[in-house]
């Protein structure tokens, strides 16, 4: 289990690897800089904010400075730092040692850490309750569905897994908020201070954000207990003189969770980091809405730095996954 658990780690460093080259090409595939503003800015003004960032360097290899360094210190290994003294370079080495850099946006007032442990914990929470109630709607819906097949209780949740399935979450939570503020009364923006700790605040955008989880789950789960319940092994147990409740619960339902729990750690990253939406139609101050920000002010290090960060949550999500296969079916354990 441990050399599993070492392997999937190390499998992550070329895929960080790999996210971080992309996200940094397409972002210089944008025009305009973090810098670049409404009212004009004096070049020298611009090209000291440059220089300060390290903005001013080559954006891939500094092939200059390893030339340089090589004709002074004749040592090829000792210039290839050189080399990677580029944009790039630069912060991929930081990164490494745990230095996210300094946010543009703040003039470097801030680091992208401290951003991240400011909003990620709100965002952290508005998933972790869109999961509980994706799971606490989703899961009895897909048995009920598949237990009660061709029924009402069938069609129920079929009608509520697609609607969940086919309504874009902007649009289902600007109807929320509609509803609230024309129905009901209620100011469904809150001020930011509300969302430091858990409060009623964030039951109307969990909602809205586990809706498609919510539906993928009914559906899975009704045809995982469909295709179980008819295994020849369930005739059996039924032959045997079992109980339905015997059946269904040490059986049916045990055998049905692997394709649900496969699923979950995805699930799970995908909420806590898939809320820009929600959060920015709610005015949740998550690092969903950081995020959003951040690519409107072209603020380099923080979309890099958010980016890491959510790729790192997706990956360890799925190691999570593979982990917790052993404890629902003995067999892979075993194997």
């Amino acid at each position: 289990m441990i050399g599993f658990i070492i392997r999937r780690v190390l499998a992550m460093i070329p895929v960080l690897f790999l996210v971080a080259l992309i996200t940094f090409f397409m972002m210089k595939q944008a025009k305009g800089g973090p810098f670049d503003q409404e009212k004009e800015v004096a070049p020298s003004t611009i090209a000291l904010l440059n220089r300060k960032f390290g903005l001013d360097k080559p954006a891939w290899l500094n092939s200059a400075e390893f030339n340089n360094r090589l004709s002074a210190e004749g040592n090829p290994f000792s210039a290839l730092r050189g080399l990677l003294d580029s944009q790039f370079g630069n912060y991929m080495i930081n990164a490494v040692q745990g230095d996210l850099g300094p946010t543009y946006a703040s003039k470097g007032t801030e680091t992208v850490q401290d951003k991240i442990k400011e909003t990620f914990p709100i965002s952290l929470r508005l998933g972790m309750i869109s999961l509980a109630f994706a799971l606490l709607v989703g899961f009895p819906l897909g048995i009920l569905g598949a237990l009660r097949q061709n029924t009402i209780f069938d069609y129920f949740s079929l009608i509520i897994s697609t609607i969940g399935f086919s309504v874009p979450t902007f649009v289902t939570g600007l109807l929320l908020l509609l509803v609230m503020s024309k129905v009901f009364g209620v100011a469904p923006i809150k001020d930011p201070s509300v969302w430091e700790g858990f409060s009623s605040s964030y039951i109307p955008p969990a909602i809205i954000l586990g809706l498609g989880t919510m539906a993928y789950i009914t559906r899975l789960t009704r045809s995982s207990v469909l295709e179980v319940k008819r295994q020849d092994y369930i005739r059996t147990a039924r032959a045997k003189g079992l109980g339905d409740r015997v059946v269904i619960l040490r059986h049916i339902l045990r055998n049905s969770l692997i394709p649900v729990i496969t699923i979950l750690g995805p699930a799970v990253a995908g909420l806590v980091t898939g809320s820009f939406i929600i959060e920015s139609v709610f005015r949740v101050p998550g690092i969903g809405s950081e995020f959003i920000g951040a690519i409107g002010s072209r603020d380099y290090s923080m979309i890099m730095g958010s980016t890491l960060f959510f790729s790192l949550l997706v990956a360890l999500g799925n190691i999570m996954v593979d982990l917790s296969y052993g404890l629902i079916d003995p067999r892979i354990r075993n194997s």
